[in-house]
């Protein structure tokens, strides 16, 4: 998936767009822009990638939440790859926080399918 994929996948998916709203609104605003729309989530593009591919979703690995060695891999992940992404690393790790949080609350069944089928689009080869 290519982040113009991701962009149409948002604006289909109601759900999914809103956790990412949240997430972004707890990075500091330089990043995002007062106005949360579709193409300024898109920034969050790869670090929803490595959230939903290399960390996975907290219910389908039967998870209560995730634990301190996975916020670690997130840390580090962002430390290497956010200034190549072009974004500021203490806004990246802002909104990862709120979005793990966000992932780790999700109960909804709509909820958990949107976000499911968001990560099962991101697998390589897509």
């Amino acid at each position: 998936m290519q982040a113009q994929a991701f962009e149409t996948f948002l604006a289909e998916h109601d759900q999914v767009r809103a956790g990412l709203e949240r997430a972004a609104r707890a990075a500091p605003a330089k990043d995002y822009g007062t106005v949360i729309d579709v193409a300024a989530l898109v920034l969050l593009f790869p670090l929803v990638r490595f959230l939903l591919i290399d960390i996975g979703l907290p219910w389908l690995a039967a998870l209560k939440r995730y634990s301190e060695v996975q916020r670690r891999r997130v840390e580090d992940w962002i430390d290497a790859e956010a200034l190549s992404h072009g974004l500021d690393p203490d806004a990246l790790e802002a909104a990862s926080r709120a979005l793990m949080q966000e992932l780790e609350q999700t109960t909804g069944a709509d909820a958990r399918g949107q976000w499911q089928r968001l990560a099962e689009r991101l697998k390589p080869g897509d």
